[in-house]
């Protein structure tokens, strides 16, 4: 275990602990949370932009931005209270370890994702750490191939992004 495999553990320990505090129910509702906020912040951005134009009569070249931002960050917002009120009642249930458990396993997959796309990143800008760091790395050849390897295995299921990792 090298250096570069100390970093990337103390990572994924973080991942665990973030998501053994937030929960499994807490970190699939924040991914929803975001997906209904961006689809409700395009659906309703022109109901925003003319309430927003009536009532304040604004700058029409930033509307679109601020009323999707807003309606984002309400939806973002009411879905995460909800969730953490179905929460509260889960975790005084014997759920509420399971529920922990599970969120530490996510919370690992969930950063281990990102680790992997920022170096799937640094790669494609030939800015990868070199041989003397990742040589006899255990971990980072994992670490590299889990958001390529997730990408090809969506890509196979949802056809709209088989083309988009192409281009990588």
């Amino acid at each position: 275990m090298n250096k570069l495999d100390i970093v990337i553990a103390v990572i994924l320990l973080f991942g665990a602990y973030r998501g053994y505090k937030n929960g499994f129910l807490m970190g699939l509702i924040s991914l929803v949370a975001i997906v209904l906020g961006i689809f409700g912040g395009f659906k309703l951005m022109g109901e925003g932009m003319l309430l927003l134009q009536r009532e304040f009569n604004a700058d029409t070249t930033v509307l679109p931005y601020v009323s999707f931002l807003i309606i984002f960050i309400l939806i973002v917002v009411v879905v995460n209270i909800v969730g953490k009120l179905i929460k509260t009642s889960i975790d005084k249930t014997f759920l509420g370890t399971v529920d922990e458990t599970m969120g530490a396993i996510l919370g690992v997959f969930k950063w281990l994702f990102m680790m992997s796309v920022v170096f799937w990143i640094l790669d494609s800008l030939k800015l990868s750490p070199g041989p003397e760091w990742t040589g006899d790395s255990f971990l980072y050849p994992y670490a590299t191939l889990f958001a390529t390897e997730l990408a090809g295995w969506v890509s196979d299921f949802v056809p709209f992004f088989k083309e988009t990792f192409k281009q990588f």
